[in-house]
């Protein structure tokens, strides 16, 4: 039983409960604990002590929980990782993009949380006999669905979809600014661009759809929650998604036309699934449509017959929804922003080890080994460096009459004129020894000037497509 002071306490909340269908304002809905304060007295008079303080205890306990839901957020630790692999460098339109994902959305996670904070909405539920006519109400104290307190729907649901939506759209960009700094001069880029605004639209219309759906219109004159006016709405609601799931797939194939040319030469010459989904970075687009298309017969079948039962047999509470699913192909198109990020700074790093390494031909492919006598270029850098230090020095000390007959043979499978030029190439090297036999450490520092390395740079330079990596 209450208390004196408790039950003083408690009238004094009265004014927070919209009774007797009394006309409320917008304003006055967000404020009520209820449309039954007799229900109310009635939950607080059932509490034993232990109960209260639980409540209580679940209430510290939900606003840490929020307050953690960033940490919690699905992408964190791989904006963490992006962001330590570009050394916080926020001037980079990728960073930005990222950065503003993520605080949208995990702000959406946060506010979603705070939610939990109005577990109870203290209303009527109809009791009806067995011809389904309402004989009598019954109170009802959870609101275990965001839709069933005017407030709760607001903040997590009407709020919290302008920040997951408008997190999402920026997220969306990333193919878009990728495809621009690949085929920016390309005529079809246009394409890209109003498949881009679609699939943005479609997300505003969702936001739309959310705010169609007024606190207001929860609960009907007697105190009792609209269901059917609810469940008309997630008809709505699902479509929308629908129309999103198809949205993004028409942006992701546009993506590809655009970029069919670039990607063609390419796609041939790799060998595998795997090595294009590494070496390629629009290649890595596709998998999101892959994973649309997967679906998308699944997610349609039950649209279509979420409406086929409610209009033919004004079924409107069946659960059709695959709100998991739906989530998978939402966020597939965001992990390959990630794994796209990663690959690509894998994909530098490797450029640049092959360009500032002792002897660059060794990172070439099209460089084999022939014989003993001939220049070394194994897979081991020092190996090769060290066979060639020692046969020019060999050349430089004992080949005075012949210097052409120890001449080392460069074996260029692309076509023998590289061979030519690299050989030209090697004779004046070996020319400018023969005529420095005093000095044997410095023939060897002249040897280490960049000639050789110049032309076996260029050439591995030619065999590799240019990635931009810091657009």
């Amino acid at each position: 039983m209450l208390s004196e002071t408790e039950y003083s306490y408690a009238s004094s909340q009265r004014q927070y409960f919209i009774e007797n269908g009394a006309n409320a304002t917008y304003f006055q809905w967000l404020q009520s604990k209820g449309t039954n304060f007799t229900c109310y007295l009635e939950y607080l008079n059932s509490l034993s002590k232990e109960q209260r303080l639980d409540n209580k205890i679940e209430v510290i306990r939900t606003i840490i929980y929020a307050l953690h839901r960033p940490i919690q957020f699905i992408f964190f630790y791989w904006t963490i990782l992006i962001f330590i692999l570009h050394k916080f460098n926020l001037r980079k339109p990728v960073m930005r993009i990222i950065l503003i994902h993520f605080i949208l959305r995990s702000l959406g996670d946060v506010i979603d949380k705070f939610g939990d904070l109005m577990p109870r909405y203290f209303s009527n539920d109809p009791i009806k006999d067995n011809q389904g006519n309402i004989i009598g109400y019954k109170c009802k104290y959870d609101s275990p669905a965001p839709e069933m307190h005017p407030l709760r729907w607001m903040v997590t649901r009407q709020i919290g979809c302008v920040l997951w939506c408008f997190g999402e759209m920026v997220g969306d960009w990333y193919p878009l600014l990728r495809t621009r700094a690949v085929a920016k001069k390309q005529k079809s880029m246009w394409l890209v661009y109003i498949s881009c605004g679609l699939f943005n639209l479609s997300k505003i219309a969702l936001i739309s759809v959310h705010f169609s759906l007024s606190p207001t219109q929860l609960y009907d004159k007697q105190g009792v929650y609209r269901k059917k006016r609810v469940n008309k709405f997630y008809f709505t609601y699902w479509l929308i998604q629908l129309l999103i799931i198809y949205a993004s797939m028409i942006y992701d194939c546009t993506v590809y036309f655009v970029l069919r040319k670039n990607l063609s030469g390419i796609v041939k010459n790799s060998s595998g699934f795997i090595k294009k989904f590494k070496t390629v970075s629009e290649y890595r687009i596709l998998v999101s449509a892959f994973v649309g298309i997967t679906f998308l017969p699944l997610v349609s079948f039950t649209i279509i017959a979420k409406y086929y039962y409610y209009y033919k047999y004004q079924y409107d509470d069946l659960n059709f929804s695959f709100d998991e699913i739906r989530k998978s192909i939402n966020n597939v198109q965001y992990y390959m922003i990630f794994i796209d990020q990663i690959l690509l700074l894998h994909s530098k790093d490797q450029t640049i080890n092959s360009k500032t390494s002792p002897f660059p031909g060794s990172n070439n492919p099209y460089f084999v080994k022939k014989s003993k006598s001939d220049l070394s270029l194994s897979t081991n850098p020092k190996k090769q460096y060290k066979n060639f230090n020692n046969s020019m020095v060999s050349n430089s000390f004992h080949n005075n009459n012949n210097n052409n007959n120890n001449n080392i043979n460069y074996n260029y499978l692309k076509g023998d004129y590289k061979g030519n030029i690299i050989n030209n190439e090697y004779n004046m090297n070996n020319s400018r020894f023969n005529s420095l036999k005093s000095n044997h450490s410095n023939n060897e520092n002249r040897f280490n000037t960049p000639k050789f390395g110049t032309m076996n740079s260029q050439s591995s330079y030619n065999n590799k497509k240019f990635i931009n990596y810091d657009y």
